[in-house]
């Protein structure tokens, strides 16, 4: 027994009286010490269910099935109905589990409804309100809701990091669908009859979003993972630059000075980083390291030597012309636009009634395409999406970057930053503004927040 309950001590101890026992002052409470809160929040049990969990598993299902509608329709002639099904079930999950409003937690999601709404209310005042209506058919229930979805099933840091996993499976069909039907056309790398990469832009930042998430296996500490991230940076690398996207190549630029600007274990990236540049330059043709070069601020003053060098001058020059075009269309209908998806069909009406010809074409930049279609609300509803992406991605980067207990999320963080900085450079010169690339890279931003303490993304922190 313990000196400290010894009878003489006990009664040396013990008041001497009532009076007395009224008089002492109470014994002062032990200290507590209260554990460090965890960074890294656990789901709220409201959040938690059957429908939530099947919800998680068919939209990881549904990140892969694109691939397998690619190589079902190659092999066998039809279309696997997994995504169909997918897209049928996935709304009815999101209202039974009881997470539909939870993205609306979240400043982003707010924006992104707005959004929706601006591009709704420029429907009645299209030049074609048909095919207005058409294109919003199918960008909702398609692309506009994933936002949602993310939030709704990936409801914990956990699910964050196993979706990665599934995006980084899906990464490596891509590449197998590169290797095995890939081929060179006019200088450029697409894949011929693809249901999604028929256009070389597509591919191209489709390869970067994907080096973005095998950066994540380089962060690992089991040596079979950085070697498979190696090896899918250098694979999707050396065909992102054979398509000759020049947008996609100074957004690899960005990349690669964040990347030593600011990543983690720089030795490593470097040491993995550059041979597999290396690499990469050296197995891309001449003539197409030639063309990701040639951006001129006055390419019609350019004297070109070949062929292909024309071809990429000239589509520069087009490119400035319908970008010309589109701001024009944002000034003189600044409130609504000309309406979603008419940019096409406003710039071709007004060639017949100036009795000049136009080329049925986009507006090659997904910024002035929101603008000039959808008006100026909408457009900067749709830079703040993007903006609060980067920022809220990149201070969740660097307030872990010295804390080795959250090095997975450190490299999330940093996975997903990476994806928003290539979209927002890549998109300038390309018009995607209606596909799924935002709303998902934005909405798996959204779902890292939400599983996180503000104090790491919130402006108020630190």
């Amino acid at each position: 027994m313990s000196r400290f309950n010894t009878p003489k001590v006990l009664l040396e101890t013990a008041p001497q009286s009532p009076t007395a026992l009224a008089a002492a002052p109470p014994a002062p409470a032990p200290p507590s010490f209260a554990p460090p809160s965890s960074l890294i929040l656990e789901p709220a049990a409201s959040n938690v269910s059957l429908m939530q969990r099947a919800g998680f598993g068919l939209l990881c299902i549904l990140v892969l099935s694109g691939y397998a509608n690619e190589f079902a329709m190659r092999a066998f002639h039809f279309k696997a109905y997994i995504s169909t099904v997918s897209w049928v079930l996935l709304p009815l999950l999101m209202v039974l589990s009881g997470n539909l409003l939870r993205a609306l937690r979240d400043v982003t999601a707010r924006l992104w409804l707005l959004f929706l709404a601006c591009i709704v209310l420029a429907v009645p005042f299209s030049v074609w309100k048909g095919g207005s209506v058409a294109l919003l058919l199918n960008y909702i229930p398609h692309c506009w809701i994933l936002l949602f979805y993310y939030a709704s099933f990936l409801i914990s840091f956990r699910h964050c990091r196993r979706f990665l996993y599934f995006a980084i499976a899906s990464n490596f069909i891509l590449l197998l669908d590169c290797i095995l039907f890939g081929a060179v056309k006019d200088g450029r790398f697409d894949i011929p009859g693809s249901i999604f990469f028929t256009n070389a832009n597509d591919l191209a930042l489709q390869l970067l979003i994907a080096i973005t998430q095998f950066m994540y296996l380089l962060y690992q500490r089991q040596v079979w993972k950085q070697i498979a991230g190696a090896v899918g940076v250098l694979i999707a690398l050396l065909y992102m630059l054979r398509t000759g996207s020049r947008g996609a190549f100074l957004a690899t630029l960005a990349l690669t000075l964040v990347c030593v600007a600011f990543g983690k274990n720089r030795s490593r990236l470097l040491l993995v980083g550059v041979p597999v540049a290396l690499a990469a330059l050296v197995l891309v043709p001449s003539e197409t390291f030639r063309r990701l070069t040639l951006i001129e601020l006055h390419p019609e003053m350019m004297t070109v030597q070949d062929q292909q060098e024309m071809s990429a001058v000239a589509s520069q020059i087009q490119r400035m012309a319908l970008f010309r075009q589109s701001l024009m269309y944002a000034v003189t209908h600044p409130l609504v636009g000309v309406g979603p998806g008419q940019f096409r069909v406003a710039a071709y009406g007004d060639s017949v009634k100036e009795g000049t010809h136009a080329n049925w074409l986009g507006t090659h930049n997904s910024y002035t395409e929101i603008a000039s279609e959808c008006g100026i609300p909408a457009f900067l509803l749709y830079v703040s999406v993007i903006g609060l992406t980067l920022v809220s991605t990149f201070r969740i980067f660097r307030r872990t970057a010295q804390r080795p207990e959250y090095s997975d999320l450190n490299a999330i963080a940093f996975c997903y930053f990476g994806a928003a900085l290539v979209y927002a450079i890549c998109t300038f010169f390309f018009h995607i503004a209606y596909s799924g690339y935002l709303p998902g890279i934005a909405g798996m931003s959204v779902a890292l927040r939400l599983a996180t303490s503000p104090s790491l993304w919130s402006s108020r922190a630190h």
